[in-house]
């Protein structure tokens, strides 16, 4: 029997990437969505024209009752189409930028509740949905800088981290009928706030020396999809980037690197003249 995934934020960036790949295996796709409506049904679409099938979902994710709601949704929708659902990615996340200096109480709760609270409603509530000998898993989209932490996105940070370590508590309590594990991404795709430049330094930032690859994010969310040995832990794909110690975001990092770049260059000019 075919079964389906839950992937949150479905619509844009590596959701859609998830989303796509994944309907090419053969998995019904629900396309979670909060706002990005068109998003989502333009991805939708692009699935059912490559042979998929899926539904569009909408959920606020920081709303403790909808999230509650949100597998029930799925799953008696899944009773009309005939694809149980089995599996969640949480990949949906609030990422804002906010100091241990000048944090709020909203910027934190909303890392924290979209983050980490999400996920755990969401696992929790496939857990209680599975049948007595069915089994599922839940994938969660953590961030490879919990293996080498900064203090810059701090609420972000914190809710990623905690999210690395509730990836193995809920694999511990919700087994053998769940399997939990996470992917933690480097630096994937160009951000909104991010100049070109940038994304070119600090995509480099690595020791495969190139960027990323969405693709692999995919790839490795079929491996943990498919393979019944993998609990409780999670992959970085990362070019290696875990292990240059940045004590800045790599974002940030490479916008130093660009800055002390241009002055340089001024100063050069200006000694020439």
């Amino acid at each position: 029997m075919k079964q389906a995934i839950l992937i949150t934020a479905a619509g844009k960036r590596i959701g859609k990437c998830l989303a796509r790949a994944l309907a090419k295996q053969g998995y019904y796709i629900y396309l979670h969505y909060h706002t990005a409506h068109s998003d989502a049904e333009e991805t939708l679409k692009i699935i059912e024209d490559n042979g998929g099938a899926g539904a569009l979902v909408q959920c606020d994710l920081e709303d403790y009752e909808a999230a509650e709601a949100l597998i029930s949704r799925c799953g008696n929708l899944g009773k009309d189409s005939g694809y149980p659902l089995r599996h969640i990615i949480n990949n949906a996340s609030q990422f804002r930028d906010d100091r241990i200096f000048d944090f709020t109480e909203q910027s934190f709760s909303s890392h924290q509740n979209i983050n980490l609270r999400a996920p755990m409603q969401l696992a929790r509530a496939l857990y209680k949905m599975i049948p007595d000998g069915d089994k599922g898993s839940v994938i969660n989209m953590i961030d490879s800088k919990v293996f080498a932490l900064n203090p810059d996105f701090h609420s972000y940070t914190l809710s990623k981290y905690a999210l690395l370590g509730a990836t193995e508590t809920m694999a511990q309590a919700f087994g053998p009928k769940l399997r939990v594990n996470g992917i933690a991404p480097g630096l994937t795709l160009i951000s909104s706030s991010q100049t070109a430049e940038n994304f070119e330094l600090a995509s480099h930032l690595n020791f495969i020396g190139e960027p990323l690859d969405v693709e692999d994010i995919a790839k490795t969310a079929l491996l943990l999809l498919t393979s019944p040995s993998l609990n409780g832990t999670t992959i970085p794909v990362d070019g290696g980037q875990k292990m240059i110690n940045f004590t800045g975001d790599v974002v940030n990092v490479a916008a130093d690197i660009l800055k002390k770049t241009d002055i340089l260059k001024k100063t050069d000019i200006l000694k020439k003249t």
